[in-house]
């Protein structure tokens, strides 16, 4: 919440303002705001939520710009250690008067200084990082221009402030499974954008979102996808997926093999890895299962890998080209019995033909790279989905199913035509279960199995 009536337009000439914030349960709390500091707005709502969202689990936090010291109060009143900065002198008096009005004196401390200053850096063994990324062009209101002070709060720098904080992300003082909680402008574009964090190896989750006019402003989560530990690396195996079962230990698992004699396919089928593609299982905790249906992890999985790769994905579990030449499949194995589930992922390095059938490489799609330069793609891409973080909330079905239906969207979208014994069918859906939902003469149903179903050629 916050008193309206008492908040001031940045760069207003009232030397300060006062409102009242506060998310829910938490707060509210008076804050005073000087004139050259950015105030709560709609976008410190948006980010608050997100953070009131987070896992129980409390540690040291890092809250970069944090102007006028709201958040860095929300995040002590919910057990955190924070060391808070900002650019702005005037914003680290008023942040460490407002945390010593609010009661957290002993758990906030406020500096000046930032990504890029001389002398600053984070702090060690920190476990959470929030941003409020500066995205916006400097603003204008009723012909007043921002401060110089003000306009270095809020305006992104060329190289985008979201990879400067990247490059600093590698420090060994940090923990291994420190969350990165970023709110970007994703619509139109800033120069802080995802990209750089997910082409990097990072994880990355959406927490929240909202649109503000014509801009649309997400908070993501990013993380090191197991803490930063390699997969297990093998030479030769019989299966990736039978390998996965031999594994205690928990966290974020996965087995890659460089060669795979007896690999699984859908129902029982074979698949040998040819030389130099991959064969790799990642181990999903058992909780997946309890919250979607193995079909759905199946169908979300080839949606994210098309797309980080590049390539079209045929429902259920088939990766192939625009023309319909197969690239690879996902396969699901594992019960709540099995206390895991077991996601294996097989996919050809070279294009040519196999028994016969054409087949294409991943080299089509992201060029000469090797399987372990291809499993650092993948990788993210599937931990984003499954992997649990301490910190960051699993993704819901409704995401899940969202997501899965955009992946099979892109392979209808280039002509692909289906038929179920014969009868011609339009593709409308996909529901919990992963079921494909088609519609034939008015009617809608749904498809749960290959039987019958020809997915077309894609001209």
């Amino acid at each position: 919440m916050v008193d309206e009536h008492r908040q001031r337009p940045l760069g207003a000439g009232t030397r300060s303002a006062t409102s009242k914030f506060g998310i829910e349960e938490a707060g509210p709390w008076e804050i005073i705001v000087p004139h050259t500091v950015y105030p709560p707005r709609e976008d410190t709502f948006l980010l608050g939520r997100a953070l009131l969202g987070l896992s129980d689990r409390c540690g040291i936090a890092t809250e970069i710009g944090c102007g006028s010291g709201a958040l860095s109060i929300l995040l002590a009143s919910l057990g955190w250690n924070v060391a808070a900065c900002d650019v702005n002198p005037f914003a680290v008096a008023a942040a460490r008067g407002n945390v010593e009005k609010a009661g957290f004196a002993g758990a906030v401390s406020v500096k000046e200084g930032g990504p890029g200053e001389p002398g600053w850096e984070l702090q060690e063994g920190v476990t959470l990082v929030v941003w409020n990324l500066p995205y916006l062009d400097p603003p204008e209101h009723d012909g007043v221009f921002l401060e110089p002070i003000e306009e270095a709060s809020v305006s992104d720098i060329p190289e985008g402030w979201s990879n400067s904080l990247l490059k600093i992300m590698d420090d060994k003082q940090i923990d291994p499974n420190c969350l990165i909680v970023l709110l970007h402008r994703t619509d139109p574009d800033s120069r802080s954008k995802p990209v750089g964090w997910i082409q990097n190896g990072w994880s990355c989750r959406r927490l929240d979102s909202m649109r503000l006019g014509d801009e649309r402003l997400e908070v993501l989560s990013y993380w090191k996808p197991a803490a930063g530990m390699p997969a297990k690396v093998m030479d030769e195996c019989e299966s990736t997926m039978d390998e996965a079962k031999r594994l205690t230990e928990g966290g974020w698992q996965r087995v890659l093999s460089l060669s795979q004699t007896s690999g699984r396919g859908r129902r029982g089928s074979s698949w040998q890895t040819q030389e130099g593609g991959m064969a790799c299982t990642w181990i999903l905790p058992a909780e997946c299962l309890k919250r979607h249906s193995p079909g759905l992890i199946q169908t979300v999985i080839g949606a994210a890998v098309s797309e980080a790769l590049g390539c079209f994905v045929k429902w259920p579990n088939d990766l192939v080209s625009e023309d319909g030449r197969k690239l690879g499949g996902v396969l699901v194995e594992g019960s709540s019995a099995d206390g895991a589930i077991r996601v294996g992922i097989g996919l050809n390095r070279e294009g040519g033909v196999v028994d016969g059938i054409p087949v294409v490489g991943w080299n089509e799609f992201v060029g000469e790279k090797t399987v372990f330069e291809v499993f650092e793609i993948l990788d993210p891409a599937i931990s984003s989905l499954f992997e649990e973080h301490p910190l960051a909330p699993p993704v819901e079905g409704d995401e899940l199913i969202i997501l899965s239906w955009k992946g099979l969207s892109r392979s209808l979208s280039t002509g692909v035509g289906l038929r179920l014994n014969g009868a011609p069918l339009r593709a409308v859906g996909l529901n919990g279960e992963g079921h494909l939902l088609a519609e034939s003469k008015g009617v809608v149903g749904k498809i749960d199995d290959l039987g019958g179903l020809d997915w077309g050629s894609i001209p």
